[in-house]
C-alpha cells in the first residue's frame, strides 16, 4: 500500500494567509553575498549586518522581511563566514528585543536521510563542493534539492546545468516569470509545496504578478490553456495527441511552437522534479512559510498528516539479499519469447495495480492551480485487462525520435538534455550495500524500464521477466509509488529498503533519481511525439 499512518512531510498545513513579501528587496540585498572572494564577502557581510541592524531601530517591519533569508543562510551556506555571520546577526536582532525565528525541522535537507549522510555545504574539500559554491553564486542559495542529489556530483553537474538552462537563460524564448509560473502549475499536479514555495518566490523575483498566485484563473489565459496538456501529460502520458497541441498552437492565446516546447519540456521536468522531492522527503527550504516557527513551538520530525493510506498495510519489504542474489544469478542468457515477455509485461502492472490499493487524493492545498485538482494517476492498460496495448519503445526511442525533435527547436536544450540521460544511464560505482566490484547495470536498467512499463511502452528487446525477478514486489511498490503518485508516498514506504545490512542511502537517492529521469523521458518523449505529428 501506499503507506502507514507515519507522517509526510510535505502537507504541512499552511492554514496561515500567504504573506505578501517584496522579495525582490530581499534578493538583492542578499545577493551581494554571492562573490567568489572571501575577503570582499566578510566585508558585504558586515555592510549587510550594519544595514539591517540600522534598520531595525526604526523600521521593525521591514527587518522583519528579511528574517527568515538570515535564519536559511545562518544554517545552509556553502561558506562558514556567511554562517557564523548570520547567526551573529540573529543573536544581535534577538538582543534588541526582535523575536527571530526557528528552524522548524530538525532532521536537515531529508526526513528520510539522516544529516549525517548528506553532503556537508561547506565541507570545502569534497568533490561536490564547487557544485554548491556555483549553486550559491548563481542564487545566494544552496537548495535541499541540490544538497541531496550532492550524494552524486558526477550527475549533478548535468541536471544544475539543464535546470539553470530552462529557469534562469535570459536567451529563451519565454519570459522567466512565465517559466516559474508554468513550473508551478507542473508541481501543483502533484501537490508539491516544497517546489511550489520556492517557484512561487522565484515567480515574484522575476517580476511576475501577486495576483497570478491567488490562482490559475487570474493567470493570462495563454498561460491557463496549458492546463489541459499539464494534467494529461502528469497522470496518462500516452492519452496525448497531436489535437492537444493543434488546440494549444491555433486561435486565440495561441504558442508559437519554440514557446510550446520549451513549456512542454518545463512541464515535464518539474513533474519528474516531484518525484525526486517527495521520494527523497525533502523538508521545506527554511526560509519558506512552513520551514520556520516563532516563540516556543517546538522542533517537529514530520508534517501533519493529511495523506490517504492504509495504516495496516506496509507493503512488502525491499530485502536487500533477494536482489543481491538474484543480480549474481543472472546470466544474461536471451529469453525473450515475445509471446511470454508480453504476458509479464501486462503481468507487471496488473499486480502492481492489486498491491498498490485505490485509495483516493485528498483535496490539494494547491487545487487553486489546477484545473480538474481531482485528477489522478490512471493505472495504464487496467481498463481492459483481456488485453494490454502495447505503446512501441522504438516508437518514443529519445536517440531516434525524442532528441532530433528537441534538436530542431532547441540544440542547446536536446545536447544538454542527451549528456543528462546518458550520465544517469551509465553512473554507477560497482557497489551495492556495501559490497564491491558489483555489476548493477541489470538492476539499474530494470528500475528504468519499469517506469517506463507504468506508462504502457514495450521494448522487444527487454526481458520483462528479468524485470520481474530483480525487482520484488516491495521494490516496484517503491518505484510505483515515485513514479505514479508521489503525492501519496510516505516514510515507511522509503525506510521499507531494510537499510542496516542492505541499501545505503545514497544508493537509495541514485535509485530515486534514476526514477526521475526516466519519468522525465517517456514523458517527455510522448509530448515530442505529440507535438511533432502536427
Amino acid at each position: 500500500m501506499l503507506g502507514s499512518a507515519t507522517t509526510r512531510p510535505e502537507n504541512i498545513s499552511l492554514a496561515a494567509p500567504k504573506e505578501r513579501i517584496d522579495y525582490t528587496l530581499v534578493e538583492e540585498e542578499f545577493s551581494k553575498l554571492a562573490v567568489d572572494d572571501e575577503f570582499e564577502r566578510k566585508q558585504v557581510i558586515q555592510e549587510i549586518s550594519s544595514h539591517i541592524l540600522e534598520m531595525a531601530k526604526s523600521e521593525l517591519h521591514s527587518v522583519k522581511l528579511f528574517l527568515s533569508t538570515i535564519l536559511r543562510l545562518a544554517h545552509r551556506a556553502p561558506f562558514t563566514e556567511v554562517s557564523e555571520g548570520m547567526k551573529t546577526l540573529l543573536g544581535d536582532l534577538e538582543s534588541l528585543g526582535l523575536q527571530v525565528p526557528r528552524v522548524r525541522f530538525r532532521k536537515g535537507p531529508s526526513f528520510y536521510i539522516p544529516k549525517d549522510k548528506v553532503p556537508k555545504l561547506d565541507d570545502t574539500k569534497s568533490e561536490v563542493w564547487p557544485i554548491f559554491r556555483d549553486a550559491f553564486m548563481n542564487d545566494a542559495r544552496v537548495s535541499h534539492m541540490v544538497q541531496v542529489m550532492g550524494l552524486h556530483p558526477k550527475y549533478l553537474v548535468h541536471w544544475v546545468q539543464a535546470h539553470h538552462h530552462l529557469m534562469r537563460e535570459c536567451n529563451g524564448v519565454l519570459p522567466r516569470h512565465f517559466r516559474a509560473y508554468i513550473a508551478i502549475i507542473a508541481s501543483a499536479r502533484h501537490n508539491c509545496l516544497y517546489t511550489v514555495n520556492l517557484l512561487e518566490r522565484e515567480f515574484l523575483c522575476f517580476g511576475g504578478d501577486q495576483e497570478w498566485l491567488e490562482g490559475l484563473k487570474n493567470a493570462p489565459k495563454k498561460l491557463q490553456n496549458l492546463a489541459t496538456v499539464n494534467n494529461i501529460l502528469c497522470h496518462k502520458p500516452w492519452a496525448i495527441t497531436s489535437q492537444h497541441m493543434q488546440d494549444l498552437l491555433t486561435g486565440p492565446d495561441s504558442w508559437s511552437r519554440p514557446e510550446l516546447t520549451q513549456a512542454l519540456t518545463i512541464i515535464c521536468h518539474f513533474h519528474a522534479l516531484t518525484t525526486f522531492v517527495l521520494g527523497c522527503g525533502l523538508t521545506h527550504e527554511i526560509d519558506s512559510i512552513a520551514g520556520h516557527n516563532y516563540g516556543n513551538s517546538p522542533q517537529v520530525d514530520s508534517g501533519e498528516d493529511d495523506l490517504l493510506g492504509d495504516p495496516e498495510n506496509n507493503g512488502n519489504p525491499i530485502m536487500f539479499d533477494d536482489i543481491y542474489t538474484r543480480l549474481l544469478q543472472e546470466d544474461g542468457s536471451p529469453r525473450l519469447i515475445q509471446d511470454v515477455n508480453h504476458q509479464i509485461f501486462t503481468d507487471l502492472i496488473e499486480q502492481q495495480a492489486t498491491s498498490s490499493g485505490g485509495s483516493r487524493r485528498k483535496t490539494s492545498a494547491l487545487a487553486h492551480y489546477m484545473m480538474d485538482p481531482e485528477m489522478e494517476y490512471e493505472k495504464y492498460g487496467t481498463q481492459n485487462k483481456t488485453k494490454v496495448h502495447r505503446i512501441f519503445g522504438e516508437e518514443l526511442d529519445w536517440e531516434e525520435m525524442g532528441y532530433p525533435c528537441c534538436r530542431n527547436l532547441d540544440v542547446v536544450l536536446a545536447d544538454i538534455l542527451n549528456r543528462k540521460f546518458e550520465n544517469i544511464q551509465e553512473l554507477t560505482y560497482h557497489t551495492m550495500g556495501g559490497k564491491e566490484n558489483i555489476d548493477t547495470s541489470k538492476l539499474r536498467s530494470s528500475v528504468w524500464y519499469y517506469v517506463h512499463r507504468l506508462w504502457g511502452i514495450y521494448y522487444y528487446n527487454v526481458d520483462y521477466s528479468m524485470i520481474q525477478e530483480l525487482l520484488p514486489p516491495g521494490f516496484r511498490n517503491y518505484i510505483f509509488c515515485t513514479t505514479c503518485m508521489p503525492e501519496q508516498l510516505k516514510e515507511d514506504i522509503f525506510n521499507n529498503w531494510e537499510s542496516k545490512r542492505g541499501f545505503t542511502h545514497s544508493e537509495k537517492v541514485h535509485f530515486c533519481l534514476i526514477i526521475m529521469e526516466a519519468r522525465f523521458q517517456a514523458e517527455y518523449c510522448f509530448a515530442l511525439k505529440a507535438l511533432s505529428t502536427y
